[in-house]
């Protein structure tokens, strides 16, 4: 399946108090919509940039990192992925995730071939722990697979990759918490990440990121200082890049359009910026074969 497929749910949060009448619609619009607020849940994006099948006579990678999830299908023995010096074996009947910016090489044993899937979660779920998640495939997978090796058959007549999206909501699902733990961020600092991760072609300042937080930029600046480890310009900075990493990879755009629409000024900075801060250029990002 070619080009990214994105599904989004938005849910409201929760409210202390169900007396008090709030407006659900901005100030000054021309619906009226008023009731109490009581359950509200974050907002979640699953957005599939590819899902296929390979066959590999070699699969050599060597220290990749990523902005985006992989998921591992193999349908054959033979691949091989090393993090950390730690080397796992890919085995037919297990799922496997890698988080985004997991750094990890690969190697072959032997010709084989897996299905994968290439997709992010958003920008809270996106900074789960690195590292490689195997688990057994369950029933339920099984059948979407074998949805999937159909749909590959008829591929002009997929309107829309429902199959990939329930698969990689299946294999997350079986994550365990402890992927998540990164996720504990106080709501000000939520709501700043969510609000540069929707504007990253705009020239955002600290002054625009923090207002919408509700802070002053020192305040913005102490607390993502201290749950990020991190300024927020340069997790303004990490969004852009990882963005316009996603594009070079899934699109055909040219390195100064993709520049452009993710807030990196031009092609001469966005290079400068990854080579920087990502050890490569945007050519050879571009020309490294997906896997």
């Amino acid at each position: 399946m070619h080009g990214p497929a994105r599904l989004v749910s938005d849910f409201a949060m929760a409210t202390e108090s169900k007396n008090s009448i709030l407006s659900l619609v901005p100030a000054g619009s021309a619906h009226r919509v008023q009731g109490h607020r009581t359950v509200a849940l974050p907002g979640v994006t699953v957005d599939i940039l590819t899902t296929r099948k390979i066959e590999l006579q070699q699969w050599e990678l060597r220290r990749l990192n990523d902005p985006y999830w992989r998921l591992y299908w193999p349908v054959s023995e033979g691949g091989v992925v090393e993090i950390d010096g730690e080397k796992t074996s890919l085995k037919p009947g297990h799922v496997y995730l890698i988080p985004p910016h997991t750094t990890f090489s690969t190697t072959t044993s032997r010709p084989f071939s897996k299905w994968y899937a290439h997709f992010n979660l958003g920008p809270v779920a996106d900074r789960a722990a690195p590292g490689i998640h195997r688990f057994p495939a369950s029933a339920h997978m099984r059948s979407l697979l074998a949805g999937l090796i159909k749909q590959s058959k008829r591929q002009a007549d997929v309107r829309f990759p429902w199959l990939s999206i329930q698969l990689v909501v299946e294999a997350v699902r079986c994550l365990p918490d402890g992927v998540w733990e990164k996720q504990r961020l106080d709501a000000r600092v939520l709501r700043a990440m969510e609000f540069m991760h929707q504007h990253l072609g705009l020239k955002l300042t600290a002054e625009q990121v923090a207002r919408h937080a509700g802070l002053s930029v020192r305040n913005l600046n102490h607390l993502f200082q201290q749950e990020l480890q991190q300024p927020p310009m340069r997790v303004l900075l990490d969004y852009r890049l990882d963005e316009a990493c996603r594009q070079l990879r899934h699109t055909e755009d040219s390195i100064e359009t993709i520049a452009e629409q993710c807030g990196l000024v031009n092609r001469h900075y966005f290079s400068r910026m990854l080579r920087q801060y990502r050890n490569t250029s945007p050519a050879a990002y571009r020309e490294e074969s997906w896997s």
